[in-house]
Formats: structure tokens, C-alpha cells, sequence
């Protein structure tokens, strides 16, 4: 219905655009769509020329590191565990530390829980492993970092061995995680 309003709307000369194409959808046939289910309905048929002109400046940019450890990412997600039996089974924490530039995921473990000396336990064994990063990037988790997520002053673990190493640390901003790997939105401390 979509693709058939479009053609006879540019057809007419009416603007065919994925607004237009939502409105005569919901007044003149009763039925309504989302802005984003007409435009994929749209492109999965080719019924829209892509523009570069309105790709966003932010997407030029590079956005992993240059060099091998100048920036270390980490994160950390909540799993399942499921037996074999398929009865549901304990719930666990894993942590990663990925270098930003390769992609390479330096260290993955699974916790009952994350907490900020785990956190700094799997920092300290993979920078025995493959040196230290120039920077780290997290998000605003408690177990990161203190300052962003509405602690009561002091520092986690992980940024006073930060701090004394000379290591920049770099959080993303609250509701923002988007700089990040992945966010998981169960950081605690």
C-alpha cells in the first residue's frame, strides 16, 4: 500500500515523501504506520535514493584508535546460563577489555558479579599480558568510575590505578554510552 501511494502521489506531482506517504496512509485508508516502518518499507524496495548530502559530518570521522593500545574499551553484560537440560541456570557478569584499534578482545570473563576490583583485576592481568593502553574508554558504570554515576566523592579502583600510572581515562557521558562497545545498562559497583 505504501509503495502504490508513493508512485501515484510523485506521479501527480505531490511531494512522496515518507511523511506525506503516513498521512494519506492514515486518512484516506485508515491505517496507520510509523515514520520508520514507511521509510523501510521504502528502501527495501529501492523506492529511495540514498543522499550523501544528509549523511551526518560525525560519520566521517574515524572512530576506532591508530595505534595497538591507545585506547582499551571495557564492558561488561549480564548472561544467562543455561544447562544442557534447558532448565534456566545462574546468571553471570561478563566482563571485556577490547583494544580499540584492532578489535581485539584482550580479555573476556565470566563473574557472578562485577564489581570494581574485578574490574581492576582484569585490567591488571591484561596489561600483563599485552602492556598498558595509553587510555582507557567505559561507560559511566559505578564500577568505572565514581564521578559519573552519582557516587558520594572518592574514586573507584580502577581510576586511582589509572591516575597513578598516568593512563587517561575516558567515560562516556550518563544516557550517552553511545562511544562505547556496547552498553549494558546494569553497571553497579
Amino acid at each position: 500500500m505504501a509503495l502504490r501511494l508513493r508512485k501515484e502521489l510523485a506521479e501527480a506531482g505531490h511531494d512522496a515523501g515518507v511523511d506525506t506517504v503516513r498521512w494519506h496512509l492514515e486518512h484516506h485508508h485508515q491505517l496507520a504506520l510509523s515514520r520508520a516502518t514507511v521509510h523501510r518499507i521504502l528502501v527495501r524496495n529501492s523506492a529511495v535514493v540514498p543522499d550523501p548530502s544528509k549523511r551526518p559530518k560525525s560519520s566521517y570521522l574515524r572512530f576506532e584508535a591508530e595505534q595497538p593500545n591507545e585506547t582499551w574499551q571495557s564492558d561488561f553484560t549480564q548472561y544467562r546460563h543455561t544447562p544442557p537440560d534447558g532448565t534456566p541456570g545462574v546468571d553471570v557478569e561478563i566482563i571485556t577489555w577490547l583494544d580499540d584499534h584492532s578489535r581485539y578482545a584482550l580479555h573476556i570473563s565470566a563473574h557472578t558479579r562485577i564489581t570494581a576490583p574485578i574490574v581492576l583485576a582484569t585490567f591488571t592481568e591484561t596489561a600483563g599480558q599485552h602492556g598498558y593502553p595509553a587510555s582507557t574508554l567505559t561507560d559511566n558504570g559505578m564500577v568505572y568510575t565514581v564521578r559519573f554515576a552519582g557516587g558520594r566523592g572518592g574514586k573507584t579502583k580502577l581510576e586511582v590505578e589509572l591516575r597513578r600510572l598516568g593512563i587517561t581515562q575516558k567515560n562516556s557521558r550518563p544516557n550517552h554510552p553511545t562511544t562505547c562497545a556496547r552498553s549494558s545498562g546494569s553497571n553497579r559497583r
